[in-house]
C-alpha cells in the first residue's frame, strides 16, 4: 500500500499547454509511482469527472479527482505549472492537487480527502504555504494537515 503523498508526487515547473495536458502528466506520475492498475481507465474517469463539473475551487487552485477502478491505492499528486493553466470558464490555476482513489470500498476516503482539502484551501496561510513553499515544505504541509482515517 502506497502512502497518500510522496515527494515523488510533487511536481514543480510543469510545462503544460492546457488542462488536458496537465491532467495527463499527473496521471503519468500516479502510474509511474504504482498507484494505478489501469492508467487509461483512471485518466478517463478523471476527465469524465471534469466534464460533469469543473474542479476549480477558486484561489487559482484545481482539485481534479477520480474514484476509479483504475486506481489501486489512494494518493495525491501535486503540480505547480510553469505558467498558469486555463481550468474552467477562463479561470486559471497555478496549483493543482489530483486525488486518486480506488472505487472499491474506499468511498469514504475519497470524500474525506476532498472535504479536508477544500476546507484547508479556505485558509490563506495554508494556500500560501503550498503555493510558495519548496517541494519539501509542500510535502511537510500536506503530511501535517491531511490526517485521514
Amino acid at each position: 500500500m502506497q502512502p497518500i503523498i510522496k515527494k515523488e508526487n510533487i511536481l514543480f515547473d510543469v510545462d503544460a499547454k492546457d488542462k488536458a495536458d496537465m491532467i495527463e502528466q499527473m496521471v503519468e506520475v500516479f502510474d509511474k509511482e504504482g498507484y494505478l492498475s489501469d492508467k487509461e481507465q483512471f485518466h478517463k474517469d478523471v476527465l469524465a469527472r471534469e466534464e460533469v463539473f469543473s474542479t476549480y475551487i477558486g484561489f487559482g487552485i484545481g482539485i481534479p479527482h477520480g474514484k476509479s477502478s483504475g486506481a489501486i491505492d489512494a494518493g495525491l499528486c501535486v503540480a505547480k505549472p510553469k505558467n498558469p493553466v486555463v481550468w474552467a470558464d477562463d479561470e486559471k490555476v497555478d496549483f493543482i492537487i489530483m486525488i486518486a482513489v480506488s472505487d472499491e470500498g474506499k468511498g469514504e476516503l475519497h470524500l474525506q480527502l476532498l472535504s479536508k482539502l477544500s476546507r484547508l484551501m479556505m485558509h490563506e496561510d495554508f494556500r500560501n504555504e503550498l503555493k510558495n513553499g519548496s517541494k519539501e515544505e509542500v510535502y511537510e504541509t500536506l503530511i501535517k494537515n491531511l490526517e485521514v482515517e
